[in-house]
């Protein structure tokens, strides 16, 4: 069965157990708080980014070692559960947009800039026949590295909301927008708009992700009324956790199918999983996670270089497949960290001779 149709009865599922045994569930919403400032997002963008990262290492391994079927289908797992990583950074990517003077500022600086200059790099490095033509679609397409269609389909979120915030902040009819943007997205998974869309596009696709945007829209606008602490939906979520987890066992061991990126209903069932348990975890994680997801424009868009730079040698040269799958983690992680904190103490320093 498609793995979007098992992901819709899972979730029907967990709302009738929801509403049968009237269990209050903590919804995700920001703190718009002045004196503090909302950390528990960064969080799920440092479990997504590290996601995105174990994605692309499975695809790494299997370079190598497509024969090596035990570890390719483990491999796969890894990258099946990260799947709900793109969705969630579209997600937390919305929630704390707004429409305001120097709009455009901001993302020109913090997302278009950086990746035009690495898109620049990458072209240069990984490609020997050079062409402007060539160039121009891989930029605008996010071809230059497999993992950077997520900026021009970012992009387009940022124009869609910047031309119709109006619309998807309207109160009277905020539930039907989110209605129909996971109509949308349900039916796109499907492939039904596959046929009427080029080629090219469908990687970058907003179709793939409106629910998702659309939603994270709604959770920044949403006021931070934390619910009762409830063992009992922790205990719940974790079972249908375990569920999904089996399941992923399956497609993964018994039908070695690598999932997509934009299912509708498994990232939305993550998000909730991690943001009603972040209070149990141990403070070390959240942290890590919390740092993670600060740094993470700094890690998408490096660790392409470094996998790409790492295909000239076998994983298993790193200490067998375990230990050089988390080697691989590690470097594809701590490197674009360590990169990102070399750059941030070089501005300080600079802008502290500056003000002596």
């Amino acid at each position: 069965m498609e793995w979007e149709l098992l992901g819709i009865i899972l979730a029907g599922m967990v709302v009738i157990t929801f509403y049968c045994f009237k269990i209050p569930l903590d919804w995700p919403a920001p703190n718009h708080s002045k004196e503090k400032r909302e950390t528990r997002f960064d969080i799920l963008r440092g479990f997504a980014m590290t996601g995105i990262v174990m994605i692309h290492i499975h695809s790494y391994f299997q370079f190598f070692h497509p024969a090596d079927s035990f570890t390719i289908q483990n491999t796969l797992l890894l990258s099946n559960l990260a799947r709900f990583s793109v969705p969630i950074f579209i997600l937390t990517s919305a929630i704390f947009l707004r429409k305001k003077n120097g709009y455009w500022n901001s993302k020109i600086k913090h997302l278009i800039l950086p990746y035009t200059i690495f898109s620049i790099l990458g072209y240069w490095i990984k490609y020997k026949d050079y062409s402007v033509f060539e160039f121009l679609e891989f930029y605008f397409f996010g071809k230059v590295f497999t993992p950077f269609y997520f900026v021009p389909l970012l992009l387009q979120f940022y124009l869609l909301y910047y031309l119709i915030s109006s619309v998807f902040t309207k109160e009277t009819y905020k539930y039907w927008i989110l209605l129909l943007s996971f109509i949308i997205n349900t039916v796109s998974n499907l492939g039904f708009f596959d046929d009427y869309l080029p080629k090219n596009y469908q990687s970058i696709s907003i179709l793939n992700y409106i629910f998702f945007f659309v939603l994270g829209i709604q959770i920044g606008n949403s006021k931070d009324t934390k619910t009762l602490h409830s063992n009992h939906s922790q205990y719940i979520l974790s079972a249908f956790f375990s569920v999904f987890f089996v399941l992923l066992i399956v497609f993964s061991h018994l039908y070695v199918v690598d999932l997509k990126n934009h299912h509708t209903i498994y990232p939305i069932f993550i998000m909730f999983f991690l943001w009603n348990h972040l209070d149990q975890m141990n403070t070390s994680i959240t942290k890590l996670f919390n740092f993670i997801g600060n740094q993470s424009i700094f890690i998408f868009l490096l660790h392409p270089f470094i996998i790409h730079f790492m295909h000239s040698v076998d994983p298993y040269t790193f200490g067998g497949p375990i230990f050089g799958y988390l080697f691989t983690l590690l470097l594809n992680v701590g490197i674009p960290i360590f990169v990102a904190i070399t750059i941030q103490k070089g501005k300080f320093l600079y802008q502290s001779r500056h003000l002596t």
